[in-house]
């Protein structure tokens, strides 16, 4: 009992050394956007998402503790004081989107990241149906060992919060979402 104590701790230490790496991490993506390219749009544009920081373990259990014990409100006002970095829609009036959580799931040959904020309206010259059902919009990426890879959008989803209580830790994730994502390509590392 006391040598799986002293594993599952050393893996602790070590995981939580890695993460840390991760969350004074500050990041910038290029890559390109598939649009709808509607008549005064582009087929695609130009992204770029900046990662000042990813969400850590404690932050992300503090936001599933505010959510289950204080409710909504509670939750939803340190979802959006929380800054993580941001996503510019270039030539998509200039449109700069607040990241909230931002979080690494690292690959054998690379890396996941999920950026997480408010659904937005991005497009000019496409109407969205809102749906209160899928208040939040999620950014998917995997990119390689050099940073490049590919990922997609995801303009109206839900989250799901999930904790550890005996470490106090925990994640979000993508639950679900309403509408057909949208994909990115030539996701680049170029910082």
């Amino acid at each position: 009992m006391r040598r799986q104590f002293a594993v599952l701790a050393l893996v602790g230490i070590v995981l939580g050394f890695s993460m840390a790496g991760f969350a004074s991490a500050q990041e910038k993506y290029n890559a390109r956007l598939l649009t709808r390219g509607g008549p005064n749009s582009e087929p695609a544009i130009k992204i770029q998402i900046s990662i000042d920081g990813y969400t850590t373990g404690q932050e992300a259990f503090q936001l599933q503790q505010l959510l289950e014990q204080g409710g909504y409100d509670p939750f939803i006002t340190a979802f959006r004081e929380s800054n993580k970095g941001s996503v510019v829609f270039t030539g998509s009036r200039g449109l700069k989107i607040v990241i909230h959580v931002a979080q690494v799931i690292p690959k054998e040959n690379g890396r996941k990241i999920l950026l997480f904020t408010e659904r937005q309206a991005w497009d000019v010259d496409v109407f969205q149906r809102m749906d209160g059902r899928y208040p939040y919009m999620v950014i998917e990426m995997d990119v390689n060992n050099k940073g490049r890879g590919e990922g997609k959008i995801y303009e109206n989803a839900q989250i799901r919060l999930t904790a550890d209580r005996e470490t106090r830790t925990g994640t979000m994730e993508m639950e679900s979402y309403n509408s057909a994502p949208k994909s990115l390509f030539g996701v680049q590392l170029i910082k």
